[in-house]
């Protein structure tokens, strides 16, 4: 999309953000554990330590209309920096209009953070979210995705 401008999320920005994760979430009947807590600490994390990431807003006309979660670390398999889109968010008013295809389009073409590879999540049910990336040149894993997690939320 033409007149989307990605960028760096902007201290001031937060609780724009926040509330479009919580909308995320909101979405999500398998995962009703977000928290504003946990929200917090994320953007805390990521402001001390870039290296580990960063949130990028999706702006048009001086609006944000949508984030990306990305997520940085180091792999031996690959050599280098896997990008990981943790989250990746537009908000319903404007969704199907090709931002989330322009995004993606801009990661690849900016190879963002010089990684060597791209990964994401779909979850099951989201096919619409999977013939996107698909399209876009994801393919599917030859692994499990596994968790393991001690903390109850």
């Amino acid at each position: 999309m033409k007149d989307t401008i990605f960028r760096p999320m902007q201290p001031e920005e937060r609780g724009v953000v926040a509330e479009m994760i919580s909308a995320l979430y909101q979405g999500d009947p398998d995962n009703p554990f977000m928290t504003q807590k946990k929200i917090q600490l994320t953007f805390e994390m990521l402001e001390r330590h870039p290296d580990y990431g960063h949130v990028l807003v999706f702006e048009q006309k001086k609006q944000i209309v949508g984030y990306a979660l990305l997520i940085n670390f180091w792999s031996n398999e690959f050599g280098g920096l896997l990008l990981t889109i943790d989250e990746l968010f537009v908000i319903p008013a404007i969704r199907n209009q090709g931002i989330g295809t322009a995004f993606i389009r801009y990661l690849i073409a900016s190879r963002y953070n010089k990684f060597v590879a791209l990964k994401l999540e779909v979850l099951p049910y989201n096919t619409r979210a999977l013939k996107l990336y698909q399209s876009l040149g994801f393919q599917q894993a030859d692994r499990h995705h596994l968790l393991y997690s001690p903390i109850k939320s």
